[in-house]
């Protein structure tokens, strides 16, 4: 309970905080900052790159809410204060609880990747059904981001989408707001349409107007260095408007690593018969169990992991033991065996205060009038 208020009270700080300053002030401050301290991925760049797979989704960009930001980055600074490796729970109603919706019955999602990636990595790591609803669910209206550094020198990314029940999008703002009403995230979001494979079953995307290597990346379920490699270009290098890259797939020959959607490759048993998987892009729990032909169930048992704790790609995953024989369990101890008997070979127990003859004879699962007999 303590705890729960400790996460409770420091959680109203944060978001006091805030609210101390304009909300245009407040997130532009608490983008920068994260650029900064981090030199890497951006609460902004989180949104940025969602907003890009939901508008070629068909779907409006989400709204950036400065109460969801405010919980999003206090939900990455407790999880990275602390070294989490599952979600704090409850987020829509964190969110709800720090003034979103007014009273209003709040939906609500949050997405959760840590290490040291690169935003088209995280996207990989969010890119099963599960992690892409706020791309793919409409009713999605608002979004936050926070980023936060771990003392192990993780960096914890969280994404948070909500709506209100009943309320159209842009139909409700947050208090703090601005008097124009809500402000949509100021990155042009252009989105990119899949190209469809040739008469060859090679994929080429044509580059258009504002688009970027994440970008596209992100929109092929790919990475930047997939891009790098197989267009011999550099993410350094400015991207022309009417280039065209190629977009490696699983049919393109020799393309493994990053392992395509939907692909595992199994590893082989060892000498005992003990398989490790290593954790590739793409790769999710059920995708794994799937290629070994066992249950996900198997896996989380044999790692010691949860099914909502998220996958890091190059993650070991003990997919079966193999031959190695447990060590055998010693059987405890009856309390008649814990006995040292006395020189006349018989056992006594000193009575304690409280028990009953009756509760020594259920001790030593002895018959109570044998006890009673051998004591006179």
């Amino acid at each position: 309970m303590r705890s729960k208020l400790t996460l409770s009270l420091l959680m109203i700080a944060i978001l006091l905080v805030g609210f101390l300053r304009p909300e245009g002030q407040v997130r532009a401050a608490q983008h920068q900052a994260n650029a900064a301290l981090y030199a890497g991925v951006s609460a902004a760049d989180l949104i940025a790159a969602m907003n890009s797979l939901r508008v070629s989704n068909g779907f409006s960009p989400l709204i950036e809410d400065p109460i969801i930001d405010a919980v999003a980055q206090s939900t990455a600074q407790i999880m990275a204060a602390n070294q989490m490796s599952s979600h704090i729970g409850d987020v829509r109603g964190r969110i709800a609880a720090a003034g979103y919706g007014g009273g209003g019955t709040v939906w609500a999602t949050e997405n959760f990747a840590y290490g040291n990636m690169a935003i088209d990595e995280i996207m990989v790591m969010w890119s099963d059904a599960a992690h892409m609803l706020p791309a793919t669910v409409g009713a999605y209206c608002n979004v936050g981001a926070g980023v936060a550094k771990a003392s192990n020198g993780f960096t914890y990314y969280i994404l948070q989408a909500a709506y209100v029940s009943g309320k159209a999008c842009g139909a409700y703002t947050s208090s703090g707001s601005s008097s124009t009403g809500p402000i949509a995230v100021p990155q042009v979001i252009i989105p990119v349409i899949v190209a469809t494979p040739d008469a060859e079953g090679r994929i080429y995307h044509e580059v258009q107007a504002g688009q970027s290597l994440w970008s596209i990346a992100i929109a092929y379920h790919i990475t930047i260095h997939d891009l790098e490699v197989w267009n011999n270009i550099s993410r350094d290098d400015k991207l022309q408007i009417g280039q065209r890259l190629f977009i490696p797939s699983n049919g393109t020959a020799g393309y493994f690593t990053p392992t395509p959607v939907g692909m595992v490759v199994t590893s082989t048993p060892n000498a005992d018969g003990k398989v490790i998987h290593v954790v590739q892009a793409y790769q999710t729990l059920i995708t794994i169990a799937d290629a070994y032909h066992i249950k996900v169930d198997s896996i989380l048992a044999l790692n010691g992991i949860q099914v909502d704790w998220p996958l890091q790609i190059g993650q070991k995953l003990l997919i079966s033991p193999g031959s190695v024989t447990p060590s055998p369990t010693s059987r405890p101890l009856t309390p008649i065996e814990k006995l040292t008997p006395a020189s006349d070979g018989n056992y006594y127990h000193v009575v304690q205060s409280g028990e009953t003859l009756s509760w020594i004879a259920g001790l030593y699962k002895i018959p109570l009038a044998d006890l009673m007999a051998w004591n006179g």
